[in-house]
Parts: structure tokens; sequence; C-alpha cells
């Protein structure tokens, strides 16, 4: 028994044991630039480690609680809630193309703003950013890939990706 795990382990190890030995190990970091924040001007840096071809995923945030319910008995009240996810969430995939890196992403910003005190169960409005970019760039040089003006809020947004061969 504890040899067939040892084999299975291994048998899934492999494929990436070999794309690590061929060289097909980039990092991608995402520089995330917002006018409202405080470190818009430098940005905020996310840094991901993706195999060729595979699928990589970064996620980051809170869980906001909404109420969905209430429900009122003679003395208490029992508020039944669900939970939202809020910050930023990327997924992305990379492939060499002649001498250029071609990449998929998909990221999510996304982040809660509260109500006035006024309403008694306070839900949040959950202002969200999502992007799916199709886009290829050259190796090591940090590349503009998005650039927007939030219209609800009216924040501006770049988006660079530098991405390197390991």
């Amino acid at each position: 028994m504890r040899f067939s795990a040892l084999v299975l382990t291994l048998a899934m190890l492999a494929p990436a044991a070999a794309r690590a030995q061929d060289g097909s190990t980039f990092k991608v970091d995402f520089t995330i630039r917002d006018t409202g924040d405080a470190g818009g001007k430098t940005g905020r840096k996310y840094s991901l480690l993706v195999n060729r071809g595979e699928k990589s995923t970064f996620k980051v945030g809170n869980r906001m609680p909404v109420a969905t319910g209430s429900q009122s008995a003679a003395v208490t009240v029992n508020t039944q809630f669900t939970y939202i996810d809020v910050g930023l969430n990327i997924d992305c995939r990379v492939a060499e193309i002649g001498s250029k890196v071609g990449l998929h992403a998909d990221l999510d910003i996304s982040t809660a703003v509260m109500p006035e005190k006024t309403n008694p169960i306070p839900n949040p409005t959950i202002s969200s950013i999502r992007l799916n970019i199709d886009t290829t760039v050259m190796p090591a040089k940090p590349t503009v890939i998005a650039s927007f003006d939030d219209p609800v809020t009216g924040r501006k947004f770049d988006i660079d990706v530098t991405i390197s061969k390991i």
C-alpha cells in the first residue's frame, strides 16, 4: 500500500519536475497602480511563479458578511449571513511565442464600500473590476497591459506586467 502511494506521488510530481528541468518556469510580476491608494505611485506588487501552459492562481483579500435574511421570534432576531470574497484574484497562464511571451490573465479587483449607519443591518456595496487579458510581451520588460478609469470612483488604474524566464 505504501509503495503504491509512493509511485502515485512520483507519477504526479514527474511532469512538474520535467518542466522545471527544461526551463519553462516563469516569474510573472504584476504591478497595480491606483491613484486613490496611498501606495498608488509605486503600486502594489504581486508575483507568481508559473509553469508554461499551466494555470496559476493568486488570491488575497477578506470575506465580508452580508445579511441575506432574518427571522423574528418573540424576543430575539436571528439574522442570516452569507460571505463574499473581496480583494484581488489573479489567474494566469504563460507560453513562449518565438522571442516573446504570451500571457492570458484574469484579474478581479473588488472592495466593499460600507453604507451609511442609518440602516440597522448595513450591507456593503461591492465595487468590482474584472479584466480578461490576452497579450504578448517582451520578456523581462515592464509593459502596461491595462490602463483605465473606474467609472464608479473616478480613480485611475494602471496594470503593468513583467515576465522573466527562470
